[in-house]
């Protein structure tokens, strides 16, 4: 059972990664290295789910270890001038749908349901 604390960060990654994922889903990478305002809204995606997953338990990460956490967050806070925009893209393309997806299946489908996008 997950603390309820941990259950929040695991639900903040979630609804981050779906909101990523639903940002690039009409755009090609072409537009997306056109389009500095889709960027800004992707990485700060990225910023909230290695920051909720700063937040999480030892305990709760070493239970979830299989779960493919992104630990782009330090870099993107401490060298944004560094930014690799493809590694963003490739990281949205490949990394988050199998997260959703993990995520999806260790968290509770009526707390998943009753979270709002904010």
């Amino acid at each position: 059972m997950l603390a309820p604390r941990d259950l929040q960060y695991l639900l903040d990654i979630l609804i981050s990664a779906k909101l990523a994922l639903n940002y690039v889903s009409r755009s090609s990478w072409s537009s997306f290295v056109e389009d500095v305002q889709l960027q800004d809204s992707v990485i700060r995606r990225l910023e909230v789910i290695g920051e909720a997953e700063r937040r999480l338990s030892e305990r709760t990460r070493v239970s979830l270890s299989r779960i493919p956490f992104i630990m782009m967050r330090n870099r993107i806070i401490h060298e944004y001038d560094k930014i690799v925009l493809e590694v963003v893209w490739d990281t949205v393309q490949q990394d988050l749908p199998v997260l959703v997806e993990s995520l999806e299946k260790v968290l509770p489908p009526q707390e998943q349901e009753e979270q709002s996008y904010y």
